[in-house]
């Protein structure tokens, strides 16, 4: 009698659920089975602790936590206490320890694990390589890419600018997380002062339309088209969803992209679990 084996490759799902995204916060989870990191940690214990129970990824999951920078909407106090209770490495630029004085992490250097652009960091099977970008942050800003397999995920939620080659980091994601901050005429009408307007627009964030220009560009570089664009770091004051969501469609429809679905992150509140397969 001829037996026949059949052997077979479990499918690798990466699932991602950013946590909020806005000046008032900004944290995304990313999970394959029990292995999880968070990139970045601005929300209290609380909020952060409930939407990890609302993902079923238990806090103890938390393998690692990679910080973009030191803006208080990316890190709280309370949360990088927690992460340091539990053992829990944090990895950011060795520019942040100036910035982080007012949390006392000066004291406790050994929860704080320095990464320099281009490092790989190992932290189960995933693979994650930070990358810099421009933003006006003390001691620097990163963006991530986060590979597990041959799936890919790119973030970066803060960008003054979008040139110099930094698509290339991006090309060739299945998951693509950027920000789409504020509509140009909302900003000049808001009754900001002349001095906040002029870094909003050329030293902090990106416009709906710079976003769109952007995703645009790293789709022309890439061989594989996203699953999923998100958009993150709406400005509640100078944006509107459906405008951030309007330019950042048209480019998706222009490269004929009918399977590739666009996401929009809020204020203090979760997306949907987004799953790569």
């Amino acid at each position: 009698m001829t037996r026949i084996f059949l052997f077979y490759q479990e499918e690798i799902l990466i699932k991602i659920r950013i946590l909020g995204s806005s000046s008032s916060g900004n944290s995304t989870l990313v999970w394959e089975g029990d292995q999880a990191v968070l990139i970045d940690f601005g929300f209290s214990q609380k909020y952060t602790v409930k939407n990890l129970e609302d993902a079923d990824v238990p806090f103890e999951n938390i393998k690692a936590a990679f910080l973009t920078h030191t803006h208080s909407d990316h890190i709280t106090k309370a949360m990088y206490n927690k992460l340091k209770k539990a053992k829990i490495p944090v990895y950011c630029p060795g520019g942040h320890y100036k910035s982080l004085n007012r949390y006392s992490i000066e004291k406790n250097r050994s929860a704080l694990k320095i990464i320099e652009a281009e490092e790989i960091v190992e932290i189960g099977a995933f693979i994650i390589q930070p990358f810099q970008v421009p933003h006006d942050s003390p001691g620097g800003c990163f963006g991530y890419k986060i590979r597990l397999g041959e799936k890919k995920l790119t973030l970066a939620t803060d960008l003054a600018h979008a040139g110099n080659g930094l698509a290339k980091n991006f090309a060739d994601s299945d998951a693509i997380i950027v920000e789409s901050n504020y509509d140009p005429e909302m900003l000049d009408n808001s009754g900001r002062s002349a001095q906040l307007i002029s870094r909003i627009k050329n030293t902090g964030h990106l416009s709906n339309e710079q976003c769109a220009a952007f995703v645009d560009d790293i789709m022309q570089q890439s061989k594989k088209m996203p699953q999923t664009v998100v958009l993150a770091h709406l400005s509640a004051e100078c944006n509107l969803p459906d405008t951030a969501r309007k330019y950042s469609e048209a480019v998706i429809k222009k490269h004929n992209l009918k399977n590739t679905k666009l996401v929009l992150a809020e204020k203090n509140h979760p997306t949907e679990t987004i799953e790569i397969l």
